[in-house]
């Protein structure tokens, strides 16, 4: 594999390509874009592209103005040492820093739920002052970056300042607010954007062997992340989604009872960020249904409903109500961690008003 295999992020891939040829790497970037688009891989990419050693020659090549292993300029192989090392995660100046759970819990990497602490920032400040070991660069990636409390962003511009000239910072984000601005004026950002749904598509229909109208839903409700694609079933995704429809049926300020009911079983459901998702695809829908481009609806099979949802709404209300459903997300996950039920509750009254 090299970056010519990446599919979908041909902008992206050119811009460090050229950098990286030019010898004008950034010490730090913010790889900015939705969860589950690919922005953890080419993060990775960049880390062999900086380490790939070119075949019969020393692994200590330097990665600037030099050929990959494939012959291709400022590529990577993906076959030497170097880069099966970095992609078993064993190569000793490339590391990845991820969001855990609390060591009460057993301390296992969450990329929900979890968070990145002061003390993995230490580790990292501690690691980038050694000299690379291979003479390549070193390169530290932070995954879920924005998972990061206050303390370990804090204590992490020190570093963004004052970086080792042999070394690299990638940033790696599904929500870029998060971040402090200290510490995106630092950083080169590169924004990525969803895949198309032609390559999510192939990829899909390809690794789950779906039929074409399941990949296409499946393309569509992930919103253009490869990630989310893999990862969800088919059955329990209609179920969810079921569900949600069926309570924005009921909505009234009338059924008080109703509400709490709907909110208690959305907040300790398997996926209550999942399912705020859906309201917002669901809102999106019939705004843009509104608008009269129905070639753009996620949820194409249920039209008809969409359609009388529609009627009984402003275009101008449809955008608050996005909104609405956006900051109650927001406030149910990292850093936030807001009651989900207590949330929820107040985000359907919100609606049903």
């Amino acid at each position: 594999m090299s970056f010519k295999d990446i599919l979908g992020h041909d902008r992206e891939i050119s811009i460090l390509k050229k950098a990286i040829s030019n010898n004008r790497v950034a010490h730090s970037f913010l790889f900015a874009g939705h969860e589950g688009i690919g922005k953890r891989l080419v993060a990775i990419s960049v880390a062999k592209a900086l380490n790939c050693s070119a075949a019969n020659k020393s692994p200590s090549l330097s990665p600037f103005n030099k050929t990959g292993c494939d012959g291709s300029n400022n590529d990577f192989c993906g076959v030497c040492q170097n880069c099966k090392d970095i992609e078993a995660s064993s190569y000793s100046d490339v590391f990845l820093i991820e969001p855990r759970e609390p060591e009460s819990k057993g301390g296992k990497i969450d990329h929900i739920a979890g968070t990145i602490k002061i003390d993995a920032v230490r580790d990292v400040q501690q690691r980038l002052s050694y000299r690379a070991a291979r003479g390549g660069k070193k390169v530290c990636i932070v995954d879920c970056a924005e998972k990061m409390n206050k303390e370990a962003q804090n204590a992490f511009l020190k570093t963004l300042e004052e970086p080792p000239s042999d070394s690299i910072i990638i940033l790696v984000v599904s929500d870029g607010g998060a971040i402090l601005p200290t510490i995106t004026s630092r950083c080169q950002r590169i924004n990525f954007t969803p895949l198309p749904q032609n390559v999510m598509l192939d990829i899909v229909g390809e690794r789950l062997g779906a039929a074409k109208e399941t990949a296409v839903l499946l393309a569509c409700l992930s919103g253009g992340s490869i990630g989310k694609a893999l990862n969800l079933d088919m059955d329990t995704m209609l179920e969810q989604r079921k569900k949600i429809v069926e309570v924005l049926s009921r909505l009234s300020l009338d059924d008080a009872e109703g509400m709490f009911k709907a909110a208690e079983k959305i907040s300790k459901g398997e996926r209550p960020v999942e399912s705020l998702e859906f309201l917002k695809i669901w809102y999106r829908d019939i705004a843009i249904l509104k608008e009269g481009v129905e070639d753009m609806v996620v949820n194409s099979d249920l039209l008809p409903v969409l359609r009388q949802h529609m009627e009984r709404q402003t275009f101008s209300r449809l955008i608050s109500d996005f909104q609405m459903v956006l900051n109650a997300q927001s406030d149910i996950m990292p850093p936030r961690y807001a009651n989900k039920q207590l949330t929820i509750e107040n985000l359907l009254m919100q609606l049903a008003t």
